[in-house]
């Protein structure tokens, strides 16, 4: 026969010692849990008003990544020692303003910033052209008003930006380089202004809610401009 295994019976003092404790962690934990809940709910709440004002360095005309990446004041108390790094503030913002004196917005720029909740972006007039892929895969995008001045929207700029539903383009465009819209599947109308000459290959490809297009007399439009829109291949016009 194996050993009987002896089981001592805790006293009295002890279980009502284990009570306590238990009392004392219910006491602490869950108004602990409540607060950060709190804060939570108040966070998420909040974050809709977040706006965060990209950084150029003086005499600097492109805004790239890094101009959208540096940490914001709001968030340097917790970035500060760069323990985090990726814990990425910037990324919380949905709203976005590009200050005075920018000409150009970089090759990728909101794509490798990781645009994942930006909805709307500020564009001054002194902008003169949006740099290729710009803001593709920026999914929760819903506007975008490019103000005169803008002359070149180059290829795959709005690339599958997929919720962007109004699009307002200057009279001062010349160029809407290929797949500049592709795949922007919530845009429902565009109107072309007089000054563009040229629509590039594919540049609206995949649009599939597109119905009503704008075009004016002359513009060059390349194949596949259209294709997989509800536009009539009569309102588009053939090149010889």
């Amino acid at each position: 026969m194996g050993e009987e295994t002896n089981h001592i019976p805790e006293t009295d003092e002890q279980l009502r010692a284990k009570k306590r404790k238990r009392r004392v962690r219910s006491a602490i934990l869950y108004p602990a849990i409540l607060i950060a809940l709190s804060f939570l709910c108040y966070f998420l709440y909040r974050i809709d008003d977040f706006v965060h004002v990209c950084r150029i360095e003086p005499g600097t005309t492109i805004v790239d990544s890094s101009s959208i990446r540096p940490y914001d004041s709001v968030f340097d108390g917790f970035f500060r020692s760069g323990k985090y790094p990726k814990l990425l503030p910037y990324l919380l913002y949905r709203h976005f303003v590009i200050p005075e004196g920018a000409t150009e917005i970089g090759e990728r720029a909101f794509l490798e910033s990781g645009c994942l909740l930006l909805r709307s972006v500020e564009i001054p007039a002194s902008m003169e052209k949006i740099g290729r892929q710009a803001f593709a895969e920026c999914r929760n995008l819903t506007t975008i008003e490019l103000p005169e001045g803008v002359e070149t929207i180059e290829s795959f700029a709005f690339r599958r930006c997929v919720n962007l539903k109004r699009v307002e383009l200057p009279n001062s465009l010349k160029t809407i380089g290929g797949g500049a819209f592709a795949g922007c599947t919530a845009l429902e109308r565009i109107r072309i202004p007089d000054g563009v000459k040229e629509i590039g290959l594919g540049a609206f490809l995949g649009c599939s809610s597109l119905a009503d297009v704008e075009l004016p007399p002359g513009v060059n439009v390349a194949p596949e401009a259209f294709s997989g829109t509800l536009v009539p291949p009569e309102k588009i016009p053939v090149q010889e």
